[in-house]
């Protein structure tokens, strides 16, 4: 069973999905999307596609040339399966949860499915707890959030909160849930109800790509992510004892 699922792909995505095939050969194992398209609020004019394109052996040349030919694939992800199972643990929590829960699939191989397997098994509990990194993260988000307004906030500042609510529920629930609105709920005694409530509305927003997110806005966004990066560090050395 593939724990990623399939997405339709637009002309664009078919366009490129044929150019890394010829490309890569047998080395691709894997392109998965994530962000607005998969997630239902993309925009033909303004969006990018936010892309992992995952190999077999070793990662090889051409990340440039895609770049060139293709100036609306955003590459997050270039890497092999081996590399991606050796970057999975605390600090780097976004991957593990897109490629098993938020991510779609534009092109896949028996060889991923085996690595998405593996990467189901893997118990992040036994890995070393990069807490300074977690650390660094709010402060980098934290200080980009503040050079953002519109719409480019609201699109900051859900994900940033959206993924440190998966990562109490994974420490706390040994849970591993996408939906915002899920790990609201589990998370709720951490949570007022003006909190939620302020999620769940900016949640709304970035589906529906408001532009409306005001200093008060920023303010409260940056509170969350203080009081919810407070509780993972309190939660991971209650796991590190």
């Amino acid at each position: 069973m593939l724990f990623t699922r399939k997405i339709r792909l637009d002309p664009y995505l078919k366009k490129f999905i044929k150019y890394c095939k010829n490309k890569f050969g047998k080395n691709l194992t894997a392109i998965v999307i994530y962000g607005s398209y998969s997630l239902g609020y993309f925009n033909k004019r303004r969006s990018d596609y936010d892309l992992f394109i995952i190999f077999k052996d070793k990662v090889p040349r051409g990340k440039a040339e895609i770049k060139r030919k293709f100036p609306k694939i955003a590459i997050q992800y270039f890497m092999t399966t081996e590399e991606l199972l050796n970057n999975t643990h605390f600090g780097h929590w976004t991957s593990y949860i897109t490629l098993l829960k938020g991510g779609r699939i534009l092109y896949t191989t028996k060889g991923f499915k085996k690595f998405l397997k593996k990467l189901k098994k893997k118990n992040l509990f036994e890995e070393l707890i990069d807490i300074a990194g977690i650390e660094y993260k709010y402060q980098y988000e934290r200080k980009e959030l503040k050079k953002r307004k519109g719409f480019k906030a609201v699109k900051w500042a859900l994900p940033s909160i959206r993924k440190r609510l998966q990562l109490l529920t994974y420490i706390r629930k040994h849970k591993l849930i996408w939906k915002i609105g899920k790990n609201i709920q589990l998370n709720k005694d951490i949570l007022n109800k003006e909190e939620r409530k302020f999620l769940l509305n900016l949640n709304k927003k970035l589906k529906n790509r408001s532009k409306n997110f005001n200093k008060k806005d920023e303010k409260r966004t940056i509170d969350i992510l203080n009081k919810l990066n407070k509780e993972i560090i309190i939660k991971e050395f209650t796991l590190i004892k």
